[in-house]
């Protein structure tokens, strides 16, 4: 079981294709990348009800309809001060760049999906499948910039310190989502399934 519970992201599968040129420098940290310092974590959840149109009466009745799937905003700040850790910011944007574009085109993987991506952090969340829906990378006006050579893209600018945020989905498949039952969930044996 992996002991570092820091926040990561990672391809489910053998998916390789953020990894390559400038994704390069994230294979020292898997499948994926490490959020450097302590992201901002923020959660989602909410729970649908029907109401009943009943008339005249200041109290309407309300039916179950369903749990949306709660949603996951991460940001984080990626510091660039050394040449490493500016292509490893790089590696990281082309990272998410990647994982958010479907296939196209004349290759045989023509019209492939985003890939499912983990997410894990701090022993709360474990390997939970998500889907990559935003992402946002901030370039601010008041700090300096570093330039390093990237692997595909040649000589670059980069923040010293840039945030980057990340909204993600849970994507359960059926056969998972079989295995979900509320009396499971309840003793907490659920969460090292990746249920949230």
């Amino acid at each position: 079981m992996n002991q570092d519970k820091r926040a990561r992201l990672t391809v489910k599968g053998n998916y390789s294709a953020p990894m390559n040129g400038p994704g390069a420098p994230l294979n020292q940290t898997g499948r994926g990348f490490v959020f450097p310092y302590t992201p901002n974590i923020t959660t989602q959840s909410g729970v649908e009800y029907n109401q009943y149109a009943t008339v005249h009466t200041n109290y309407q009745q309300n039916a179950y309809s369903r749990t949306r799937t709660p949603s996951l905003q991460v940001t984080g700040q990626f510091v660039s001060q050394t040449e490493a850790e500016a292509k490893y910011t790089a590696g990281v944007m082309h990272f998410l760049r990647v994982v958010s574009k479907s296939d196209f085109g004349a290759d045989e993987t023509a019209g492939t999906p985003p890939p499912v991506l983990h997410f894990s952090a701090y022993g709360q969340f474990n390997r939970v499948p998500v889907l990559l829906t935003n992402f946002t990378f901030t370039f601010p006006d008041d700090q300096d910039y570093v330039e390093v050579e990237v692997p595909g893209q040649g000589t670059i600018h980069l923040p010293v310190i840039m945030t980057i945020a990340i909204d993600l989905v849970p994507q359960y498949n059926a056969q998972k989502q079989r295995q979900f039952s509320v009396s499971e969930f309840s003793t907490g044996n659920l969460y090292r399934s990746g249920f949230i």
